[in-house]
């Protein structure tokens, strides 16, 4: 589906404008709202401002709802870090040619007792909250172009925004005992917040190195996924080469054939951006609400 061409210049400044100060008045909502964040928002919503904040208010009153996976996180918590050590999760550099991002995820500790799924859906939100913050495509304007030419340029409202995600999900090492780890209530949780409340659009979910059980797995899932996300998701059973074909090589990580770096590089550099955003990514004032009683969004 095409997406609508986002406003520009003073409407684009209006439109904003009316959603930050609608977000600071509202008694259901943090006090603050990243800027970028807010426009990744406008985005996920085609700028259309009513739908805006439906999914503003969905996305931070069910993170209200669900504090000990959305909000009360700490790197240096003990099932925390033990989270980071069992997975592999990281954000690859760029975008693809259809300007999508790509998260990749891998577990590398395959003892099932190390699996903790309410940990591994706070990092996984502790990662997506900090890229949250960042452009996916960092816009280095040449100081040799003309004014006329960095105003088209910073006219574009979401020029740095990808248009939205691909989960690529190793499940290399899965086995029927790892089942039996993984919480329905957290599962649940997290795949609503992400069909109904991520400022992000889901383009496709690609499995590799499935396992002949996979249909026992899927089947364990499929009550929580939505039909439209059951049809973006592709299995490939037979090596890399069929993924090759969906997202462009050299965008992998070394250790799946392709040049942005090996595993354990890209997952170094995004624990650093994490602590690095710790403040932020602890601060109430930018998650918690304060009057949640007062919620109509209560009854999540």
């Amino acid at each position: 589906m095409k997406m609508a061409t986002p406003p520009k210049g003073q409407a684009l400044e209006a439109v904003q404008t009316e959603v930050r100060e609608w977000f600071e008045a509202n008694p259901n909502l943090p006090e603050k709202i990243h800027p970028i964040v807010l426009r990744r928002f406008l985005k996920c919503m085609d700028y259309d401002v009513k739908k805006t904040k439906a999914l503003i208010e969905l996305n931070y009153n069910l993170r209200n709802k669900n504090t000990n996976i959305y909000i009360d996180r700490d790197l240096d918590d003990e099932k925390t870090a033990q989270a980071l050590k069992a997975s592999d999760l990281v954000l690859l550099p760029g975008v693809t040619p259809e300007r999508h991002k790509l998260l990749f995820f891998r577990m590398v500790d395959y003892d099932p007792r190390s699996r903790n799924t309410e940990q591994e859906a706070k990092v996984f939100f502790m990662v997506s909250d900090t890229r949250f913050t960042e452009p996916d495509i960092p816009l280095d304007i040449d100081t040799n172009l003309d004014a006329d030419e960095v105003q088209r340029m910073s006219d574009q409202a979401d020029a740095d925004i990808a248009d939205g995600d691909i989960h690529i999900v190793d499940i290399n090492g899965y086995t029927m005992r790892h089942l039996a780890y993984v919480s329905i209530f957290v599962l649940r949780v997290q795949m609503k917040f992400l069909q109904e409340a991520y400022p992000s659009r889901l383009k496709a979910v690609h499995i590799i190195n499935c396992p002949s059980f996979l249909d026992r797995m899927m089947a364990m899932m499929k009550p929580f996924i939505r039909e439209e996300i059951l049809q973006l998701m592709h299995y490939h059973t037979e090596g890399l080469d069929s993924l090759y074909e969906k997202i462009p090589r050299d965008m992998l990580p070394n250790e799946y054939g392709g040049k942005a770096g090996s595993m354990t590089e890209l997952k170094a550099q995004w624990i650093q951006n994490m602590k690095e955003k710790t403040p932020y990514l602890r601060d109430d004032k930018y998650w918690r609400i304060t009057s949640a009683t007062k919620s109509r969004w209560s009854w999540f």
